[in-house]
């Protein structure tokens, strides 16, 4: 059974007041969701860029449905819809390995796309990861900045590179390629549909 579907049969309207309470608990977390992460009927969405707020919002917001679900359902995957173009690489680290210390599977679930750092974030899922037929799922090398002195500028592209391996190491530990291919892969764009991300192992089903 999906989170979403938990909902089914709780009540749904507060007695005293007449409100949807379904629908006031959806409407506030929609208003909230300006950092990308929220929580409408115990999904959890990671929609836009992933950002400096990303990992606090979803280690918020995924201990929140966990906490509140019914205890016959306390032992259920969550749910994690991504539409999301990627963004910062150190809070997507911070998101799979909270994912990887939860102790609840995590489903990662493609619906639209996932881009570069949220791409990574789709493969790494706990549980099972799917794509929708028409989703599109893109891997990159990774861009960095640096200024400063020259041996500061030289150390920043030695971290770049470390992480850079960092990631290609972690892609083939979740798919069929070795991170040799995935390095060759991501030297420019590297877009995929959801039936060649099924064919590499980057996700487990389409639907």
């Amino acid at each position: 059974m999906s989170i979403y579907e938990e909902t089914k049969g709780r009540e749904t309207t507060n007695k005293d007041t007449g409100e949807n309470i379904i629908a006031k608990q959806s409407l506030t977390n929609w208003e909230e969701s300006d950092r990308g992460v929220w929580v409408p009927e115990g999904v959890i969405y990671l929609f836009g860029e992933i950002s400096e707020f990303t990992l606090f919002d979803f280690m918020t917001r995924i201990r929140t449905v966990i906490r509140e679900r019914d205890d016959k359902y306390k032992d259920e995957d969550v749910n994690l819809i991504i539409n999301s173009p990627g963004g910062d690489v150190g809070e997507m680290f911070g998101v799979i390995d909270f994912m990887e210390l939860l102790g609840t599977k995590v489903n990662t679930i493609c619906r639209g796309t996932a881009q570069s750092a949220a791409a990574i974030i789709l493969a790494c899922g706990t549980g099972q990861r799917a794509a929708s037929k028409n989703s599109t799922i893109m891997f990159h090398q990774g861009s960095t900045y640096s200024q400063g002195k020259i041996s500061d500028v030289r150390a920043g592209l030695e971290y770049s590179k470390a992480v850079e391996s960092k990631i290609y190491n972690l892609l083939a530990s979740k798919t069929k390629k070795d991170a040799k291919w995935w390095e060759s892969k991501c030297k420019s764009d590297f877009y995929l549909t959801a039936e060649e991300a099924l064919e590499l192992g980057v996700i487990d089903v389409i639907g």
